[in-house]
């Protein structure tokens, strides 16, 4: 049997294969993707980076817009305590213009009613 159809190879040259051919092309290979799978991660972080920042802006808006709301809530409340305050601003006044027409209305009987006797003095015969 001749050295070529003799299909075993030495160990030796299978450790040479080995070493120079096989495993530098599986470095490459692993170092190619192991560079792809690092700019991934690196773009997955700046883009989760973005992400949280966007989160605490729209947190931030939505503890304005809470605050906001409570804030219409208490002016609601307020106005309506000043609608009834006004009204009874308005009750007052009212009374107070009515008493006061009722002490004018008071005077103005009590002089009829000097004027009456007045009148009636003068209507009476003299002796």
């Amino acid at each position: 049997m001749s050295a070529m159809s003799d299909p075993s190879i030495p160990l030796s040259m299978l450790m040479q294969f080995h070493r120079e051919v096989f495993v530098p092309d599986i470095e490459r290979i692993v170092g190619a993707s192991e560079r792809r799978l690092l700019e991934r991660f690196e773009g997955l972080e700046m883009e989760s980076a973005a992400i949280e920042a966007g989160l605490h802006r729209v947190e931030e808006r939505l503890d304005s817009l809470v605050e906001h709301r409570h804030l219409a809530t208490e002016v609601r409340r307020l106005d309506e305590r000043l609608g009834h305050v006004e009204k009874r601003l308005d009750e007052l006044v009212a009374s107070q213009q009515r008493d006061a027409l009722q002490a004018e209305v008071q005077k103005l009987r009590a002089r009829v009613n000097v004027l009456e006797a007045q009148v009636a003095a003068r209507q009476k015969p003299q002796p």
